[in-house]
Order: C-alpha cells, then structure tokens, then sequence
C-alpha cells in the first residue's frame, strides 16, 4: 500500500512540474525558475570550399565530373552498318566469344569498335553459328561470319564414285 501511494504522489507532483506549478509542498522539488545565461562561442568555424575541390562528403578519391560533354557535339553522329563489321573468329563454348574488328568480346559485353577511324560503342547480344548479333542505341545489327573465300561458288570435289 505504501508503494502505491508513494507512485501517486510522485506523478502528481510531476503533472504539477509539467504545468508549471512550483510551489509544491516541502516534500517537494525546487525548480529554479531564473533565465539561463546565453553561450556566446569564441570563434565561429566557417567552411569555405571552392566549386573545383573535394566534397568532404564525399568518400576519398571520388571527384566531381565536369559539366561539359566530353564529347563533340558538333560533328554529326555516325551510324554504323553491318558492313563496317569484320566477324572473323565465332567460339561457341562458355561463354560465347567472338572476335569483331580486331577486338575480343563475350556475349553481352560492351566495347568501342573501331570504325572508320572513330570509336563506335556496340554491345554484343548473341554469338550464333555463322552470325552475330550487336546492339547499338537499340537497333541490333546481325553480322555474318566474314570468309575470304565464296563457299557456294566454289565447284564441289568429286567424290571416289564420281571418278
């Protein structure tokens, strides 16, 4: 019993304190009442960054990328055609390679091909037999297999029955 009486007077007296009422009985707390004095630091700090420096929150080695394209955008944009594409090596092992324009690609890498003198960036989307497929600013390009020779011009061997 002497506990709940003794939790009760407690939350009075602390309903008393949230309204504002200090003048509790003598059993209760004090609360001083008188302005606290203002905290006036010595020095300010002040922050002065440049536009071309480092963001302190940023992670270290991480800078700001200029606001220019990097690229020309006066000269006129190529596009490509299958005939700018040599395919001279088809793998069809794991993972699917070929070699297109002198440059080494897995099926679905990105790369910049060589093509009359500029860099064209194609991705690879298939690797088939005889064939494949690029993509480039979502048009795909199926490129067959270059060979030096015409296979279907050429007069087939006779066979031993034919001789």
């Amino acid at each position: 019993m002497k506990t709940l009486i003794t939790i009760t007077c407690l939350m009075l007296g602390c309903a008393a304190v949230r309204a504002g009422n200090t003048n509790l009985a003598a059993t209760g707390p004090v609360v001083n009442t008188a302005p606290a004095a203002a905290y006036t630091p010595k020095t300010k700090s002040v922050f002065t960054g440049s536009a071309q420096g480092h963001n302190p929150f940023w992670p270290i080695g991480w800078v700001k990328m200029s606001d220019e394209p990097a690229i020309d955008t006066t000269a006129a944009p190529y596009v490509p055609k299958v005939e700018d594409f040599v395919v001279t090596t088809i793998m069809l092992n794991d993972p699917p390679m070929a070699v297109i324009n002198g440059v080494d690609m897995a099926e679905g890498e990105i790369a910049g091909l060589p093509v009359n003198g500029q860099s064209v960036v194609v991705q690879l989307m298939a690797v088939q037999d005889g064939r494949v497929i690029l993509r480039w600013e979502n048009q795909n390009l199926v490129v067959p297999i270059h060979r030096d020779e015409d296979i279907s011009s050429q007069p087939a061997e006779p066979t031993t029955a034919e001789r």
